[in-house]
Order: C-alpha cells, then structure tokens, then sequence
C-alpha cells in the first residue's frame, strides 16, 4: 500500500491553538507518536528525503517545540520540506515507576521508530534528541543497525557527568553524596523501592529552580514538567551520577552488553555556550567514545527569553541543523 495512503487511512489529525496540526500514527504504554506533514515544498534547495524523529527528554512538555510564536521548531522543520515525527513519552504515573532508561531506548524507542518506518516506507532515519532524549536516541543507536539511521542530532545530551560547569555545582554534590552513600553502605538506588524515587513534577519544579536559578524564567515551557519514573531516577543516580557509565563507553543499563563504540552513525552535538549542565567536555568525550569518525561539535547562545531551553531554542542554529539533516556528515 502505498505510504501516503497510509496516512490517510484511519487516521485523525489533532492540534493544539497556536500549534501546528498531527496525527496520532501509534500508541501504546502510554506512549505515542505524532506525524507532521510537510508544509510544501521548500522554496530552494533540494527536497529532503530522510524522516526526521525527535526525541524530547522524558520529564519536558513537549508543546515546547510548538508553542512559541517564531520559536516553533516543528514549523521550521515542515517549512523546509520534512517529513517530521516526534515521540510522545506520555505522562508519566507510578503505574510505570518498573521503568528503566533501558525499558525506553531498547524496547519502546524501537517500537515507535518501526511504526514511523512503516508509515513513511522509508528505513533509515535521523533522530534529533535533546537532552535525555539525545542520550535515549544515542544509546539506541548503539544498539541498533548503523543501517537503519541517517544521522543523529544531539542538543545539550550530557555525556560526562562528573565535568559540571560552575552552575551545575547542585548536581555535582548529589552526585558526590551519591557515591559516597555506595561506599559506605554497599547499597545501590536501585536497591530501594522505585515508588520511593517517583519525581513527581512539582518537585522537579523545586530542583530545577535550585539549579538555573535566575536564568529560567517562571512562565517557561519547560518548567511544565512531567514526572520521572522511580526506575529512571535510579538509573540516573546510579549509572549516570555515580558510575559516570556514559564517559567510559557504556550504556546505562545492567549487565555487559553494547557500548557507544557501536554508534557508527554521522553525529552532530549542539549545546548552548551557558548551559548549566551539559559543559564543552561532552563535546569531546563523545567523539572519543562513539565508533563514528563524523562527530561535529559546536556550540551555540540559546535564546535569552528562554535560557532554560539552550540550544533546542537556538534559532540561529536551526538553519544549521536543517541543512546538516539534508546530508548528515557530508561537511565532516
């Protein structure tokens, strides 16, 4: 069957005022995916050929990639011609606390990304990922098919966890007290009962402010948090905080298994110049650890309205990413 008659065929197209309008092409576990058609051809250049997924954080509100006046990235992207998906992680409840970071980029990231295949008939993918959702899309790719993806698009992904930037002095003594409690007590998060981590958003809220401090603005998107599922929160203490898995190669998952040498795939790491978090060593650490020899690092100024936001609200680098999406690495 042909794909465009696909789309059409038991499908419901949905929109919010002042966003853009989607279809709903898969759900399941709380999670789905949307669809945005293109909007025309673009007036120059060629037409882009390669679906192009993103992938936000788990915890972000995801209208704030189409909520903004001027600063909608989904209309940038259908503007320039293409054929645009993004996950939907869903809100998360304590019903889905079993959850692991693993549970996400090896079993449900793999569900979501057949049915976009499916729907756009088309096999290779580019995924755009920021913050945890680049760490979710870079861990897939390192165990999946080089085959089966384009490129990958990293926005503000902290890879190094113990290289804090002076803003990020909050995170860097939990993750000290974090190592410190294992030492002395044997115990790991993940010994504890995962309804006792369960983040809920209004305490996200709290930690968030704690750390950005005056840089967020009180009316910003992203601070309409969702939750954070107690198993996340442990892998996050636990692989990401105490063992600093990602800086040595590994995923964040138990067990042996894969690691970042198995991206062999065209990557380009953005991150916003002050972001609180995500330093300039990331940048280098991920091109040592991935098995590509086409990593670009740059790094950009986000939008002042905005500061919590870095580099997806960036706008001077949306040409960039647009354009590097067209033939992903050609330029390395």
């Amino acid at each position: 069957m042909n794909s465009r008659v696909r789309r059409r065929l038991g499908r419901r197209s949905w929109s919010m005022p002042g966003s853009a309008e989607f279809e709903i092409i898969h759900r399941r576990a709380g999670v789905s995916v949307r669809y945005y058609a293109p909007a025309g051809a673009p007036e120059a250049g060629p037409v882009p050929r390669t679906p192009v997924v993103l992938i936000p954080p788990l915890a972000a509100d995801i209208q704030i990639y189409d909520r903004r006046n001027q600063h909608s990235l989904v209309a940038y992207l259908s503007a320039r011609g293409f054929d645009l998906y993004m996950i939907d992680w869903g809100w998360p409840t304590r019903a889905d606390d079993r959850r692991h970071l693993s549970d996400y980029f090896a079993a449900l990231l793999p569900e979501m990304l057949n049915r976009v295949r499916f729907h756009s008939g088309r096999q290779r993918l580019a995924l755009h990922g920021w913050r945890l959702g680049g760490l979710l899309a870079l861990c897939y790719a390192a165990v999946s098919p080089a085959d089966d993806l384009a490129g990958l698009v990293l926005l503000d992904t902290c890879i190094d966890y113990a290289a804090c930037p002076a803003a990020g002095r909050v995170r860097g003594r939990l993750r000290q007290r974090a190592g410190r409690w294992r030492r002395l007590t044997g115990l790991r998060a993940s010994h504890l009962p995962v309804a006792a981590l369960h983040v809920p958003s209004w305490l996200q809220l709290i930690a968030r402010q704690a750390v950005l401090g005056p840089a967020q603005p009180p009316d910003d998107d992203a601070l309409r948090s969702r939750a954070y599922p107690g198993g996340v929160v442990a892998d996050v203490i636990d692989h990401l905080w105490t063992d600093n898995t990602l800086a040595a190669g590994r995923l964040p998952m138990a067990g042996p298994g894969a690691g970042l040498a198995g991206v062999r795939v065209p990557i380009l790491f953005i991150a916003d110049a002050d972001h609180p978090v995500c330093s300039p060593v990331c940048g280098e650490r991920l091109a040592a650890m991935v098995g590509s020899d086409r990593v670009a690092c740059e790094w950009t100024h986000g939008d002042p309205k905005h500061a919590g936001c870095g580099a997806l609200m960036a706008r001077r680098s949306w040409t960039r990413v647009a354009d590097w999406l067209l033939d992903p690495g050609a330029d390395q």
